[in-house]
C-alpha cells in the first residue's frame, strides 16, 4: 500500500482529534499569557487650559503642572489584548491673583479602557489603550476650612501609549502617557510598578 506525502485526509476521529489539537495549539499559548494586573504610578499632569484675557488682566493665573498619582487594575484576555481600570488624583492645581494663592483646584476621576500589547521580547512590551475618563473637579478657597467655591463632573476620553519591562517575575517596571480631557486636555506622564498575577 501506497501513501501520500503531500494529501492529507481524515479518515479516523483519531486523525481528527490530532488535527484539532495542532490547530489550537497556538491559541492555549497565548491563554498563559492571561491573567490580572495591579500597579501604581505617580508623575506629573500638565494642563492645557488658556486663563481668559480678561483674567489675566485681573491678575488671575494658573499653574499647568501638578503633582499627579493612579491606581490601577486590570486583566489581559491574551498576550495582545486587556482592559484596565484606574483611578487618578491630581491635586493642589493653585489659582494665583498677582502671585498670591487664592484657592486650589482638585481633580479626579476614574478611566475605564481597553489595551492592546504588542511584545518586543520575553520581557518588554509597548501598549496602547484607549476608553473613558468619569471625572469631578472642584476649587477650594485658600486659607479657609476647605469651603468649595466651584464643583464640576463629566464624561470624557482617555487615550494612552506605553512600555512595559519586567524586572523579575511578575513585576515589571511601567512609564507611560495619557491624554485625558476634563473640559480642555491633560497629558498625564507618569512611572510606575506593576504586578502581575
Amino acid at each position: 500500500m501506497k501513501y501520500s506525502t503531500t494529501n492529507l485526509s481524515i479518515r479516523s476521529p483519531l486523525s481528527a482529534l490530532s488535527l484539532i489539537c495542532v490547530l489550537f495549539t497556538p491559541f492555549n499559548l497565548q491563554a498563559e499569557e492571561s491573567g490580572g494586573f495591579l500597579g501604581f504610578t505617580i508623575g506629573q499632569v500638565n494642563f492645557d487650559y488658556d486663563v481668559p484675557a480678561q483674567y489675566k488682566r485681573a491678575g488671575i493665573s494658573l499653574d499647568d503642572r501638578v503633582l499627579a498619582w493612579k491606581f490601577l487594575g486590570g486583566y489581559h484576555f491574551n498576550e495582545y489584548f486587556g482592559a484596565e481600570l484606574a483611578y487618578v488624583d491630581a491635586r493642589e492645581l493653585p489659582i494665583k491673583v498677582f502671585g498670591v494663592p487664592l484657592a486650589n483646584v482638585g481633580l479626579s476621576g476614574f478611566t475605564f479602557a481597553g489595551v492592546f500589547r504588542y511584545p518586543l521580547t520575553s520581557r518588554f512590551n509597548i501598549f496602547a489603550k484607549g476608553g473613558g475618563f468619569i471625572w469631578s473637579a472642584d476649587a477650594e478657597a485658600a486659607n479657609t476650612n476647605n469651603t468649595v467655591i466651584v464643583e464640576t463632573d463629566g464624561i470624557s476620553y482617555v487615550v494612552g501609549a506605553g512600555a512595559e519591562f519586567e524586572v523579575i517575575d511578575n513585576l515589571s517596571l511601567r512609564a507611560e502617557w495619557e491624554r485625558l480631557d476634563a473640559d480642555g486636555s491633560i497629558d498625564f506622564l507618569s512611572p510606575g510598578l506593576l504586578y502581575n498575577f
